[in-house]
């Protein structure tokens, strides 16, 4: 690595459609992107869209970033295709019903781009061991890749940004074989640093005007963040936004792993605001969630298979829950079955991914000691 990783940040008080744009402007003339795009790309971008959740729930990129993100590129010329592959199921009804309820079907109809509906995929050329890991199809296609993700907190990884987002294109359950492959969290957050790597995204934009805290990512609740970020490299990105909200990226093992691949070097990044200084947009008020709390905090990365013992299991609210297997069909290790129509976790073989959590569409997983 060589040169500095610029991350640059703003304050942002809300989604309103001008104020964004003009916050973005800042942003990539900040880092150098005025240039990056060019007249003819075929720009492909990656937003967060986890689950079928309304802009409101603080769950899914907001659409007035993205649009935001396609009118600077429209300005260049540049033609746009949003694409993702949401955490469970990965069939043409489903994407269907996330682009609708993200606000996504209408944004691209305002902004005259597309949506991908493609769901093939082909071999990214990377492996999971001697397994192909496959992308999205459109993916291949595309001549830049814009990462568009949101901040928010992730019982298994800690925090979830720009690296972790594009673990999206990965193509429905096949995500969940990741986590079976790699069911150790260092080896599983290793992995992610790899497949980012791999594809490559060169701008990355995150919204944290609205994140979320707690026990993320889509069960924990609204932060005010307040705050729009842009880099070139993900990587410098997520530590960018880590040390504005106070967080330590040493706790946080997607960093770590990056570290000591040498995809990131924290010497080597540069941390700009445009309007003000970096130190008056640093918060310490984002709350970590459950399963950064007790001993397992203590035990070091050469014992981390270890950590799994003392980690907090996911327990479904029976009182609660839909009884609609959900669960079921995401766990990477089959430790989830149905007992008079209510989830119940095998915690023996349960490998704390917490993907469960993550895809319960009513919120009824708890987190267990």
């Amino acid at each position: 690595m060589s040169g500095k990783q610029k991350v640059a940040a703003v304050r942002c008080a809300g989604y309103d459609q001008a104020l964004i744009g003009k916050k973005l402007d800042l942003l990539m003339t900040a880092i150098g992107a005025d240039t990056l795009i060019q007249p003819g790309m075929s720009v492909l971008i990656k937003p967060n869209l986890l689950s079928a959740k309304t802009p409101e729930e603080f769950t899914t990129t907001h659409p007035e970033v993205l649009r935001a993100v396609i009118r600077y590129v429209h300005q260049r010329g540049g033609s746009v295709t949003l694409a993702d592959s949401p955490a469970g199921r990965f069939t043409p009804d489903s994407i269907q019903l996330v682009y609708q309820k993200t606000g996504l079907r209408a944004l691209v109809q305002e902004e005259g781009c597309r949506l991908n509906e493609n769901l093939s995929s082909v071999d990214s050329g990377l492996r999971a061991g001697s397994e192909p890991v496959p992308v999205l199809e459109c993916v291949a296609q595309a001549d830049l890749i814009i990462d568009c993700c949101k901040f928010k907190s992730h019982s298994y990884t800690v925090a979830s940004g720009a690296v972790k987002n594009m673990f999206g294109v990965i193509p429905g359950l096949v995500k969940a074989q990741m986590h079976a492959r790699f069911p150790q969290r260092e080896s599983f957050c290793r992995f992610l640093c790899q497949f980012c790597a791999h594809v490559k995204p060169q701008l990355c934009v995150m919204d944290a005007v609205e994140g979320m805290q707690g026990n993320g990512p889509s069960g924990g609740d609204r932060y005010d963040g307040q705050r729009l970020l842009a880099a070139l490299d993900p990587f410098a990105l997520d530590y960018g936004a880590l040390t504005l909200l106070g967080i330590d990226p040493d706790q946080t093992p997607i960093h770590r792993e990056a570290v000591k691949l040498g995809l990131v070097d924290p010497e080597a990044i540069e941390l700009i605001a445009p309007e003000e200084s970096w130190e008056s947009l640093i918060r310490h008020d984002f709350r970590l969630p459950e399963t950064m709390k007790g001993l397992i905090q203590l035990i070091p990365s050469p014992l981390a298979a270890l950590r799994r013992h003392f980690a907090p299991y996911p327990k479904p609210d029976a009182s609660r829950c839909l009884g609609c297997g959900e669960c079921v069909r995401d766990c990477p290790v089959q430790a989830i079955t149905l007992v008079d129509h209510k989830a119940v976790v095998n915690r023996r073989r349960c490998i704390r991914c917490y993907c469960c959590q993550e895809v319960c569409p009513v919120h009824v997983v708890q987190l267990k000691r």
